[in-house]
């Protein structure tokens, strides 16, 4: 008679562990054996786990010297070893509970419907006070088997294969896995685990019911930042990809949209635990500039995947919030990252801004960076009049910048004269290499008003007024 195999991994679990253990001793289907590994704890997980094995010889206590490094015969891939192909495995976290009828109405399914992988839908329960937060399931169930339903239904099921729990293992389908496909990862590995075992699994059901309850801890492992989480969200989108070529031969527009707001939702998290992470400001700037000036970043970007409320709401706010929360750049590498950062999740300042520019502003006007990213060209244009007056800089990054906002506010012609006449007599640099004098000659050149007022404008050099009457 084909068996539930149970396998746990618990950790310092001495508040969950016995609400996890009930909720398998209460499962209507008795036909199982549970493997309930103390991860090394330090509290009395390991207590726990032995007064239950005393009273149940289903429940198979081991226990691990370090947290993480098994000893011989613990892990899952030597468990299953012991057992049948057509038996399965169920993966149980020590904090969660499966609902009585979990295994009786897995064990249906995936019988009867000659299944390799079946998956179930689960409540999320917030720990701190137990309410439903809400409940993930299909309307319907779904059984994969061919290439085509694989690719027409992906939207429906790949929330399904983002967790390793919620589900039976067919031990056939296990024995394939191929660790190869597994990069040393922690946040995501479970949905490395799940599409492995899908992509090796020849029919999988989607059971349309709830039948797991997952507590949410605000201070998971979901919420935490490791080497890897920064990489993590790229990782899982070329996984699923993958998988999506090995088993329907391309990757629909549908699907491919599909991935990239999985993938948005994905670095939407992450960039909210870089900013809360014990991290120095250096780190999380450096965090955050390999995030958003990534390819796949960059896409949502430029093809106008998500809407700009949207991306201003959840991305553009919180990232700009920190940035500009920092009262000045003190070094230019900081500079430097900050301008990638802004370029990147503001593809429109490139049409109207230099990098140069935009480190000029990060470091000496800082406060000009929010007029920037709106694009109020008439307060740039004061902050610039203030500055001048107050500062003999020549800058000439950061001149074009002042003419652009000009421009962009359709400044007349004989105050765009009066500017350049400005740039000309008082920043020698920037009017050599943005050519002021050709910009002067064009204005005197094109406007017949300004010819004839042109000889009474302080500060007009003969060289000037010579160029204009050659070119008259």
């Amino acid at each position: 008679m084909k068996k539930c195999i149970f396998y746990t991994y618990a950790y310092n679990a001495e508040k969950t562990i016995a609400r996890a253990i009930e909720s398998v001793l209460a499962q209507t289907e008795q036909n199982w054996v549970w493997y309930l590994l103390d991860n090394a704890s330090t509290d009395g997980t390991s207590k726990i786990i032995k007064q239950y094995a005393s009273k149940d010889s289903r429940i198979i206590a081991l226990r691990n010297k370090q947290n993480h490094v098994h000893e011989k015969g613990n892990s899952w891939t030597e468990i299953i070893q012991n057992y049948n192909d057509s038996d399965y495995l169920c993966f149980f976290d020590a904090d969660d509970e499966y609902k009585p009828n979990f295994l009786t109405s897995m064990v249906r399914f995936i019988s009867n419907d000659d299944l390799d992988v079946v998956a179930c839908g689960h409540d999320f329960i917030d720990e701190t006070n137990k309410n439903l937060i809400g409940i993930r399931k299909l309307d319907h169930s779904l059984i994969l088997d061919r290439p085509e339903m694989f690719n027409a239904y992906f939207t429906a099921y790949h929330q399904f294969m983002r967790t390793v729990w919620c589900k039976l293992y067919k031990v056939s389908v296990l024995r394939k896995f191929d660790f190869s496909h597994m990069p040393s990862m922690h946040y995501g590995y479970d949905t490395l685990f799940a599409i492995e075992n899908f992509r090796n699994a020849s029919r999988v059901g989607i059971l349309a019911d709830s039948l797991h309850k997952y507590y949410v801890y605000p201070q998971s492992s979901s919420y935490q930042l490791d080497d890897t989480r920064i990489t993590c969200d790229r990782i899982l989108d070329d996984t699923a990809r993958v998988f999506l070529i090995d088993k329907c031969g391309a990757i629909s527009p549908q699907n491919h949209r599909y991935l990239q707001l999985v993938y948005y939702n994905g670095i939407i998290d992450t960039i909210d635990v870089v900013l809360h992470a014990s991290l120095s400001d250096h780190a999380k700037l450096q965090s955050l500039c390999d995030l958003v000036t990534h390819q796949k970043t960059k896409e949502l970007f430029e093809q106008r995947v998500i809407p700009d409320e949207e991306l201003d709401l959840k991305l553009r706010t919180p990232i700009n919030k920190w940035l500009l929360a920092q009262e000045k750049y003190q070094t230019l590498s900081s500079a430097e990252m900050t301008a990638q950062i802004l370029v990147a999740i503001y593809p429109h300042l490139s049409t109207f801004i230099k990098k140069e520019a935009l480190k000029y502003l990060l470091l000496k006007m800082p406060d000009m960076i929010p007029y920037v990213l709106r694009k109020d060209y008439n307060r740039m244009i004061e902050r610039f009049q203030s500055w001048h007056k107050d500062h003999d800089v020549d800058e000439p990054s950061l001149t074009e910048l002042e003419i652009v906002a000009n421009y962009a506010v359709h400044r007349p012609d004989d105050q765009l004269l009066l500017l350049f006449m400005d740039i000309k007599k008082n920043r020698p640099l920037s009017s050599e290499q943005l050519k002021i004098d050709t910009k002067i000659t064009n204005l005197l050149t094109k406007n017949p008003l300004l010819q004839n007022v042109s000889a009474d404008l302080t500060g007009l050099s003969d060289a000037v007024i010579k160029n204009r009457d050659t070119q008259s």
